[in-house]
C-alpha cells in the first residue's frame, strides 16, 4: 500500500510511521512522501546554478557535513545545506558556537549568502519542510529514527526544500546509524536513497562506513571545531586517523566535483557571510584547546571497543542540562583507537567538562576484550 501522505494533526503522522515501520515500501511512494514533506514551506530554486551538499545519516564523530560543503563549495558549486542539530555534533551546532554565527535565516539571507560565497548554512524550522520537522520531533519520541524509509524521505525532503541537485550521503554503519546495523542492511538502504533521490530530481551517491567505527578522534562540539581546524590546515593534523578521515571527507567531496581553491579562503568567507569570522572561529578553538581535561586510562590489557551509543547519550545529556541554544559544555579526545591493542594503564581518552558520575558514565562506554586487532574496510561508493 502506498504511504499514506500526514498533514500536522499528531494522529496522521502516528499512522504515517506505524506504515513505515510495518510495510515494505515502493521507491516511488518514498519520493512522493519527501516531496510532500518539502511542500509544505518555502521551497528555494536555483535554475542558473548547479546545488550541491553533502548529508549524512548520523553517528558521533563524522566531519562529512562539516568538511565536504566547504569542499565543494571550493569546487565551485553552490552549497545550500538546511540541517538540524546532531547527537552530540553536527555540522549547523558545531559552528552555532561560533559567536556571531547565524544558524537561522529568511529566505533572503540565504540568496545573499549564496552571491557572496557560495555557501548557506541554516537550521530547519517552521519556514523549511515544517512537516519534516514535526515528523521528526515525533520519531524521536516514539523510536523511530531510525526507521530508514522515514529516514531518506526526511533527509531528501530537506534538499528539495532548498533546491539541492546533487547531493553525497554519508551512510554511517552500525547501531548508532538510521541505515543499519549491518554493511549489507545500510548498503541496499543506501541504494534505496539513490533511487528515491532519482525519482525526485536529483542525483544521489553514497558512501559506506566501517560499521561501529569511530571516524575520527574528536568528538563533541567544541571538538569537531579542533579536527576542522585541522583539517583546514589552520592547526597540524597530529594523528593518522584524523588524516585517514579528512581524506575520506575530500573523496566524498571530489565524487561530485573537485576543489580548485583553499578550504580555509572558503571557511573564512562562509563565516563572514554568516555573521562571524575566521578570527572569532580560532579563538573559540583556543578556548576549546586550552580548557582542562581529564584522562580514562585502560583497567587492562587488550583490544579496544568503544560503545558509540553510550559515548553520544552522555554527551548528549550534558548538553540538555544548559538553557544555552547550543552549549558546548563537554567533549572527548580519543587516544587510543578502537579495534586496536592497548596496555594497561594507556591513557584511552581525555574528556573536557565532565566530573563524577557523568565522567563514570563515559568512561563505561570504554571496554576491554580478548581477540585480534582488526583493519578498518575503506570506504564503499553506492550509487542507484
Amino acid at each position: 500500500m502506498p504511504l499514506p501522505l500526514p498533514t500536522a494533526d499528531e494522529a496522521s503522522l502516528r499512522r504515517l510511521i506505524d506504515a513505515a515501520r510495518s510495510d515494505a515500501c515502493a521507491v516511488n511512494d518514498v519520493g512522493v512522501l519527501a516531496r510532500h514533506l518539502a511542500a509544505s514551506g518555502i521551497q528555494l530554486q536555483w535554475p542558473s546554478m548547479r546545488t550541491s551538499d553533502v548529508a549524512s545519516t548520523g553517528g558521533p564523530g563524522s566531519l562529512s557535513t562539516l568538511l565536504p560543503p566547504l569542499a565543494l563549495a571550493a569546487a565551485g558549486r553552490s552549497v545550500v545545506k538546511l540541517a538540524v542539530p546532531g547527537r552530540p555534533a553536527g555540522a549547523i551546532d558545531t559552528l552555532g558556537t561560533v559567536p556571531g554565527y547565524r544558524t537561522r535565516l529568511q529566505a533572503e539571507d540565504v540568496r545573499a549568502i549564496i552571491a557572496s560565497c557560495g555557501f548557506a548554512h541554516f537550521l530547519a524550522d517552521e519556514r523549511f519542510a515544517p512537516l519534516d520537522a514535526q515528523l521528526f520531533a515525533l520519531r524521536k519520541r516514539l523510536n523511530a529514527v531510525a526507521v530508514p524509509v522515514l529516514a531518506i524521505a526526511s533527509l531528501l525532503s530537506k534538499k528539495l526544500a532548498v533546491g539541492v541537485q546533487e547531493v553525497g550521503l554519508d551512510v554511517r554503519v552500525g547501531r548508532h546509524g538510521n541505515f543499519g546495523v549491518t554493511r549489507d542492511a545500510a548498503r541496499e538502504n543506501a541504494r534505496m536513497f539513490c533511487l528515491v533521490a532519482r525519482t525526485v530530481g536529483i542525483e544521489a551517491i553514497a558512501f559506506l562506513s566501517t560499521p561501529d567505527e569511530v571516524p575520527q578522534p574528536w568528538i563533541g562540539r567544541g571538538e569537531s571545531l579542533l579536527a576542522l581546524a585541522s583539517a583546514i590546515g589552520a592547526r597540524p593534523i597530529e594523528d593518522s586517523w584524523l588524516q585517514e578521515h579528512v581524506d575520506d571527507c575530500l573523496r566524498m567531496a571530489g565524487a561530485i566535483s573537485t576543489p580548485t581553491r583553499s578550504l580555509r579562503h572558503v571557511l573564512e568567507q562562509h563565516l563572514q557571510s554568516q555573521g562571524s569570522s575566521m578570527h572569532r572561529f580560532l579563538e573559540r578553538v583556543d578556548e576549546v584547546s586550552n580548557t582542562e581535561r581529564v584522562p580514562i586510562y585502560s583497567d587492562d590489557a587488550g583490544i579496544l571497543e568503544i560503545d558509540l551509543a553510550r559515548v553520544r547519550d552522555v554527551l548528549v545529556k550534558a548538553q540538555a542540562d544548559s538553557v544555552a541554544t547550543f552549549r558546548d559544555s563537554a567533549g572527548v579526545h580519543l587516544l587510543a583507537r578502537p579495534g586496536r591493542v592497548v596496555k594497561k594503564r594507556d591513557v584511552l581518552a581525555s574528556v573536557r567538562g565532565l566530573h563524577g558520575e557523568s565522567l563514570n558514565e563515559l568512561a563505561a562506554a570504554f571496554s576491554i576484550v580478548g581477540g585480534s586487532p582488526r583493519d578498518v574496510v575503506a570506504m564503499e561508493i553506492v550509487h542507484a
